[in-house]
């Protein structure tokens, strides 16, 4: 019996040290403005001055008179310092003192006003399985390159259970076509 409680135990503090090790080397994943590293959990004061050497946000922090209440988000947009701001970095949402949330666009030059875009975003939207609206989904998210007889193309796949997904193809024609392009995107709803 004390053998084999010495034997859990041990087990158990490998384990621990397996696990706290992990945690040390394990980074949470950062955003980078002005060159200052931007993270959730970061306190809320860090991120201000990280902030400070290359950006404002609106509405400023320093009105808010005490920190959001944990469980309560305060957004924040992030601007460039220079006068008049022409673009938006992202956003950033604190709660209890920490950073819970930050945003930034993936793409600079894509119109997001653009009826093709917003189109294109609901097609993919629409897709989604129609419990994705109250529950989480999990979703397997994998990419893969093909090369056709007349394009190359890069294909991202998001399988959700029960075999429905979605396939994003992103490609190049060999040639131009009828209308002078060569660069395509399809997405289609793909049963597996």
């Amino acid at each position: 019996m004390q053998m084999r409680t010495a034997g859990l135990l041990g087990f158990l503090l490998f384990e621990c040290c397996l696990v706290f090790s992990w945690a040390a080397d394990h980074k949470p994943p950062v955003f980078v403005f002005g060159g200052r590293q931007v993270y959730v959990g970061m306190s809320q004061r860090e991120a201000i001055v990280a902030f400070s050497y290359c950006c404002m946000l609106s509405p400023p922090v320093v009105a808010e008179k005490r920190p959001a209440a944990q469980g309560v988000m305060l957004g924040h947009m992030i601007f460039p310092k220079e006068e008049p701001p022409q673009d938006i970095f992202g956003a950033i949402f604190f709660s209890g003192g920490k950073v819970v949330r930050v945003t930034r666009p993936l793409a600079k030059e894509v119109d997001t006003s653009n009826n093709d875009v917003v189109g294109f975003a609901r097609a993919i939207k629409r897709s989604l399985p129609a419990d994705s609206d109250t529950e989480t989904t999990t979703v397997v998210v994998s990419v893969r390159h093909e090369h056709g007889s007349n394009a190359e193309s890069e294909v991202v796949s998001f399988s959700f259970p029960g075999g429905r997904g979605i396939e994003l193809r992103i490609g190049t024609l060999d040639k131009p076509d009828n209308m002078g392009k060569r660069d395509f995107v399809t997405l289609d709803e793909i049963l597996e």
